[in-house]
């Protein structure tokens, strides 16, 4: 499995765009063994966290398939307030 890190910035159902902190764009889709529910991934939107995805990518699909999601650590030099 392959990690990312980034910022949600779009969600529509149980999918949504990464933005990584190089600024590349990923789509993504929860699997049903998803620590978190579609209905939660609106806040993680609103609240900009930097956030870490473990997914897979099946080649029938155009979406990764994230199978973890959680906070993730803050890149070096940076803070939250």
């Amino acid at each position: 499995m392959r990690t990312a890190d980034g910022i949600i910035t779009l969600v529509q159902e149980g999918r949504f765009q990464l933005v990584s902190d190089q600024g590349i764009a990923k789509l993504f889709m929860l699997a049903h063994s998803a620590p978190i529910e579609p209905q939660d991934l609106p806040a993680l939107v609103g609240s900009q966290a930097r956030v870490t995805v473990t997914y897979d990518e099946p080649p029938d699909l155009i979406a990764a398939v994230v199978h973890d999601i959680r906070y993730a650590a803050e890149p070096a030099g940076e803070s939250r307030r």
